[in-house]
């Protein structure tokens, strides 16, 4: 049979189709203060948004009639009729947000237009008005909503971490700062400021005041090797920053894209811009991104999703087109040579110049190897020891102490990704990524120990400036980054004075990009934060990478370094380190046996 759901159901309903998490909710309420008018935003939260998010503005106000029609499903100025869906210039239209958030929490509007001589307010508890009259209040608007899912307990177990809501809510801010250029933004999270941010000067042009905002937001490090992007097309125009070639980043987290100021998520923007950097990046880096793509409104269509973040264009292959045009374009105009002692992403080596391949022969895939490596048994994804099977010939290598004695002789690099190398009259390939992970993790893990030494002072400390999230997480694994041996000073509310660093990294490039790896990943759950899983995952950062060329000098460094390892055979995950031809193989396969 079929029935009319009761009204408290569809407003759950509703409510699950736009509250998802706490940044659902500040995204609504930043988006509606910015279409009021405001100059002014105050945003603050705690508990990672659970307990409460408050978002006051300086807007427009609403009279006590609208205040209530806001908290009706369906009720909105910002359309009338069909034709306003074609040509929609506001972040909200639906009228959903409000009456779906107080469904779902205990909230409280007060209001006051420009003029009027009081505020009004409203309370409501799991959808139903508990108390409204009148109240104190400058003109503008200020949202409260505590305890976010009271009614819904089933909810909060769908939550990631604090940390993780904690660094949604900080992107949400984020896109709005970019977005939202003339408004003043303070931000509270737990009780501490953590933005505040004047409105940029009149006159200012949009691509230096959004240059200024990245540079309080990410980092002047991160403004300061941005490439300019301008380009103007026949329904459309594209204007931003993107960060130069040797400007790159271990995590997608610095990525930002506008249609018509809309903040939205879209495979082919994204796809666009990584083709783009095609053949300029390493494997596994990604570039630094703010662009603002404006476009005929009624060639887009904001109304896909309830939480409006998705877009639909009319031509999505000419707007790819356009777009990464203008992107190589931008890189091409901007291509340059970082300065020696840069402090940024990079290869390890230039071309090594070594000389090419003693033979032409078969492929890895079809090389027989004498050492299998078996993965070990049991949930630890450290391995404490690995198993070889071989026979047992010169150079078997089935000791540790065997293997510390050989003499490796390196003959060249094949691929950027393997070094090929000779000892006993026969021929090893050897892992250059896996190898070096193995020797940089356990250096990491005696120094942790007091076997080596731990932190190396910095003569001149350096400043790393950070976001509000990336600020959050350092602090809350503070500990952690500490006993690997980084010696970090708060030093404001977003940026670390780095007093020391690792020792066994010394004077490494990667010092830094490992401390921000490190912090992205957490962040964004990609690694546990047990001790363990942070150290590989460090070591993996820091180590030199497939893809990576490196000279001759640093190939026998890798070596050396391997041979002085407790369990040399794999790298931290399991794989193996090196593989031997098996002996006879070359003599077998060109028929001289």
């Amino acid at each position: 049979m079929i029935r009319k759901l009761p009204e408290d159901l569809i407003r759950h309903i509703a409510a699950g189709e736009i509250v998802e998490r706490p940044a659902s909710v500040l995204k609504e309420l930043v988006e509606n203060s910015l279409d009021a008018g405001a100059r002014r935003i105050v945003v603050s939260w705690e508990d990672a948004g659970k307990k409460s998010i408050r978002v006051t503005d300086d807007g427009a106000g609403m009279s006590p009639e609208d205040a209530r029609l806001a908290l009706e499903r369906h009720a909105t100025s910002k359309i009338s009729s069909l034709d306003d869906l074609s040509a929609i210039g506001t972040y909200g239209f639906r009228g959903e947000a409000l009456p779906s958030i107080a469904a779902v929490s205990r909230f409280q509007l007060v209001t006051r237009p420009q003029g009027a001589s009081e505020a009004w307010s409203i309370e409501v508890e799991g959808g139903k008005i508990v108390r409204e009259g009148p109240a104190g209040a400058p003109p503008g608007t200020s949202v409260s909503v505590e305890n976010l899912f009271f009614n819904t307990p089933a909810r909060l177990k769908f939550l990631k971490s604090d940390a993780t809501e904690r660094g949604l809510l900080s992107r949400v801010v984020e896109d709005a700062i970019f977005a939202a250029r003339p408004v003043d933004f303070q931000v509270f999270s737990e009780g501490r400021e953590t933005i505040n941010l004047k409105a940029s000067p009149e006159g200012t042009s949009p691509e230096t005041a959004l240059r200024e905002r990245i540079a309080r937001t990410w980092g002047r490090d991160k403004a300061a090797s941005v490439e300019a992007v301008r380009a103007e097309g026949r329904y459309m125009t594209v204007w931003g920053w993107i960060s130069d070639v040797h400007s790159h980043q271990s995590s997608a987290k610095l990525q930002r894209f506008y249609v018509n100021g809309r903040p939205v998520i879209h495979r082919r923007l994204i796809h666009a811009l990584y083709d783009a950097y095609k053949g300029r990046l390493f494997t596994g880096r990604h570039p630094v991104a703010a662009l603002f793509l404006e476009i005929n409104p009624s060639l887009v269509d904001v109304n896909v999703h309830p939480s409006k973040r998705e877009v639909r264009f009319s031509s999505e292959g000419e707007v790819y087109d356009f777009l990464s045009r203008a992107l190589q374009s931008a890189l091409s105009g901007g291509a340059r040579m970082p300065e020696a002692m840069e402090e940024r992403g990079g290869t390890v080596g230039r071309s090594s110049g070594l000389p090419p391949l003693p033979f032409s022969g078969p492929t890895l895939a079809e090389t027989r190897a004498a050492y299998l490596v078996q993965a070990p048994a049991g949930p630890s994804p450290i391995p404490s020891q690995t198993v070889l099977a071989g026979s047992e010939t010169e150079g078997d290598f089935t000791s540790l102490e065997t293997f510390r004695e050989a003499v490796f002789e390196p003959l060249c690099q094949f691929d950027d990704t393997y070094i090929l190398v000779r000892s006993a009259g026969q021929l090893f390939i050897f892992d250059q990524h896996a190898a070096a992970e193995r020797a940089l993790f356990e250096k990491l893990q005696d120094g942790a120990e007091g076997k080596l030494p731990l932190r190396q002072p910095l003569l001149l400390p350096w400043v790393w400036e950070v976001s509000p999230e990336v600020a959050a997480m350092a602090r809350d694994r503070l500990e952690d980054l500490t006993r690997m041996g980084y010696e970090l000073e708060a030093f404001g509310e977003k940026a670390f004075r780095v007093r020391g660093v690792p020792a066994v990294l010394g004077d490494s490039g990667r010092v830094k990009e490992i401390l921000e790896g490190l912090v992205d990943d957490l962040i964004s759950e990609k690694i546990p934060k047990q001790w363990d899983a942070i150290l590989v995952r460090a070591a993996c950062l820091g180590s030199a990478r497939a893809g990576d060329p490196l000279e001759l000098a640093q190939m026998k460094g890798i070596l050396a370094d391997l041979q002085t390892c407790r369990s040399p055979w794999s790298c931290p995950h399991g794989r193996p380190t090196f593989l031997r031809v098996e002996p006879g193989e070359l003599a077998r396969r060109f028929r001289r046996t």
